[in-house]
């Protein structure tokens, strides 16, 4: 049984339960998934990753020690891949994020995959230099920005201090919904321009949501929470491959 850490790097826990019963439905045997948020001690505005990076310093202290209680492998669960880098020079267990892991999947079903991205976080141009940085930015065909007309985000703060769990599930519900109009259209588009790979380039577009999405263009669709974790389970293994030989010398 392989062991991951599943860090999504926000400030609520509201949709923990969701991911882990999406993850764990999808990940098939042998991989044990556990969900975890960033106690940041401040009221979240959403289910979304805080726009300044002064949560990086609790999301390595919750990875050294998922590490420290003997995970095999840790996700961070923002398709930003927010500190990748950083989490690899200090962690010896592999961690990966979702783009990363989207990326190297799409490499292994076709020479092109399009990108789909919510609308407001000009994650276009942050996946692009990341590609780049993985010496992966000649796969990526387009990448198309979904509007997605999230709730009023004054709306959401308010709601987030009375009921949180409705908040965040507002947000979920937006991302589902786009699924059978907006980001169908741009990624039927993208397929008809060469593409032969859809990654849904945002983890609150994960499991079985996507299911009917991937039916409907009859084309592969990369589940970002799903890829990071399966990638994280395959890289844990063959570590564990790698270091026994001298475990027994």
């Amino acid at each position: 049984m392989v062991r991951v850490k599943y860090v999504n790097p926000v400030g609520t826990g509201e949709l923990d339960p969701y991911f882990q019963e999406q993850l764990t439905a999808t990940v098939g045997e042998g991989i044990e998934v556990d969900v975890c948020h960033l106690d940041l001690g401040a009221a979240p505005e959403g289910p979304f990753l805080p726009r300044l990076p002064f949560y990086m310093g609790v999301l390595f202290e919750t990875l050294k020690t998922a590490e420290d209680d003997g995970y095999d492998a840790a996700v961070i669960g923002c398709s930003g891949d927010p500190g990748l880098f950083e989490a690899r020079r200090m962690l010896r267990m592999p961690v990966t994020a979702p783009l990363e892991a989207a990326l190297h999947l799409a490499a292994t079903l076709h020479p092109r995959v399009a990108i789909l991205v919510a609308d407001g976080f000009e994650a276009h141009v942050l996946y692009r230099d990341l590609a780049r940085h993985y010496g992966l930015d000649h796969l990526i065909s387009e990448i198309l920005t979904v509007p997605m007309q999230y709730p009023d985000p004054e709306r959401v703060r308010a709601l987030m201090d009375v009921d949180p769990a409705a908040a965040c599930f507002e947000v979920v519900e937006r991302h589902r919904d786009v699924l059978s109009g907006a980001a169908l259209e741009l990624a039927r588009g993208a397929l008809e321009r060469g593409a032969g790979v859809i990654y849904a380039g945002c983890t609150l577009w994960t499991g079985e949501m996507l299911t009917p999405f991937a039916a409907e263009l009859g084309a592969p669709v990369i589940d970002p929470a799903q890829a990071a974790v399966l990638m994280a389970a395959a890289a844990s293994r063959a570590r564990r491959t790698a270091v026994r030989p001298l475990e027994l010398a």
